[in-house]
């Protein structure tokens, strides 16, 4: 489980700042947190804030650290690395971009995190911090690389590490094993769009296809979401007859160029024909002909969502309630946060702009994130509503409307208009 991500000089985000999963001290709702590793940590986060607030860049920036890391040892020497600086402050076009994350794996709770500049790693760090007082493992700095004895799988490969690439990428593509363990942590944090929910259509088709449990699993989510349609079933199509009618001539060519015999699958949803005689059956229809634009949504991320919760991982989303209703996205979250629903400690991080789920019903004060940028050098600034506080100095109680006092601007991080 993530227990918190840190990023700095990245896109709108000009100081360090931290987003955190562990649960604060609070009374409501306390069967949603999750004990690992004697830790009390959150299965759901919601970012909330104006358009261009940042929210995004948040989510980005946990891409883009996963993306680094898992392509850092095909980096070739002299390649440049994925970097989007803070552009407003021109101190800062000469500093690294920093990212962190501490999180659990395979029993153990890791803090590894690293910072660079375009061509070159500055720092990297991965430490051990299971049982509370931090152990050192590795760290790298403008000295080199030190290695303790409690990383023995990187003793000797300090000097195969090239400037624009990472260390724990080498050594567990040498099969180190507490390395490896990091990096498979960071294969299955997944970061997915829901404006772009089409992009994971066939993985989610494979799913439902797949003989056994995870099929069940994944129509028993979708039943929980109450769609309309009676069943479903896979079907399949030539590739020729996806594409649009008036494509132009030559590039339906280069589209199919060794791909005419090809198939794509697809779902077809089964409806209750309802006859004049009285009698009823079923037929099935496309589903991308038949079902809503939300319908389509759900059925496309049905697949990422089931896995996630089957696997026990970190599933982040951006705009995740696009194209939703309300009482879907509402589900979904009461999915992840319940212990009966979710049993493996799945968690899901996700940016609206729904207020129907600021609720004490829906979410703790402690899973409410809001982004906001600073008026005078357009950084953005990240807070949870449980450390909001009111003019008396007392915090926010569980007991009011979020939704009222956001919609008011009590909280910050909502449009500013001008009359």
């Amino acid at each position: 489980m993530l227990l918190s991500f840190t990023v700095g000089n990245f896109r709108s985000f000009k100081e360090k700042k931290t987003l955190s999963m562990k649960a604060a001290p609070i009374q409501e709702h306390g069967e949603f947190v999750r004990e690992v590793n004697d830790k009390a940590i959150l299965p759901v986060a919601a970012v909330y804030g104006a358009n261009s607030s940042g929210k995004s860049n948040l989510l980005l920036a946990m891409e883009t650290m996963r993306g680094v890391l898992l392509s850092s040892i095909k980096t070739n020497p002299s390649e440049q690395l994925d970097l989007d600086i803070f552009k407003l402050d021109e101190s800062y076009s000469q500093k690294p971009t920093f990212f962190e994350v501490v999180f659990t794996a395979d029993r153990q709770t890791f803090r590894y995190g690293f910072e660079y500049t375009l061509k070159k790693i500055n720092g990297e760090w991965l430490y051990d911090v299971t049982k509370g007082k931090e152990k050192l493992l590795f760290i790298r700095n403008q000295d080199g690389i030190g290695v303790s004895d409690k990383f023995a799988e990187g003793n000797g490969k300090e000097e195969m590490t090239a400037d624009n690439r990472l260390f724990l990428s080498l050594v567990a593509q040498l099969n180190g094993a507490i390395s490896k363990s990091v990096l498979d942590w960071f294969q299955k944090f997944n970061v997915i769009s829901g404006l772009e929910d089409v992009f994971f259509k066939n993985f989610s088709i494979d799913y439902l296809s797949k003989d056994g449990p995870e099929s069940a699993k994944v129509k028993n989510f979708l039943s929980k979401m109450d769609l309309g349609f009676s069943s479903l079933k896979r079907a399949e199509q030539n590739i020729e007859d996806t594409l649009p009618p008036d494509l132009p001539e030559e590039l339906k060519k280069e589209i199919l160029k060794g791909r005419a015999n090809s198939k794509m699958p697809f779902l077809k949803t089964g409806h209750i024909i309802h006859g004049t005689a009285g009698a009823s059956h079923e037929e099935f229809f496309s589903a991308d002909q038949m079902e809503s634009e939300g319908t389509k949504k759900i059925l496309n991320m049905s697949g990422p969502i089931v896995d996630t919760l089957s696997s026990g991982q970190t599933l982040v989303i951006d705009e995740l309630d696009a194209k939703l209703h309300p009482l879907l996205t509402k589900e979904i979250i009461n999915i992840f946060n319940s212990p009966e629903t979710n049993p493996n400690k799945a968690q899901l991080i996700f940016a609206t702009h729904d207020t129907n789920l600021l609720s004490n019903k829906i979410l703790r004060r402690d899973q409410i994130w809001f982004a906001e940028k600073n008026r005078d050098d357009e950084s953005t600034d990240i807070y949870q509503l449980s450390e909001i506080k009111e003019q008396n100095g007392d915090k926010i109680r569980n007991d009011r409307s979020y939704e009222k006092d956001y919609i008011n601007g009590k909280y910050g991080a909502i449009p500013f208009l001008r009359g």
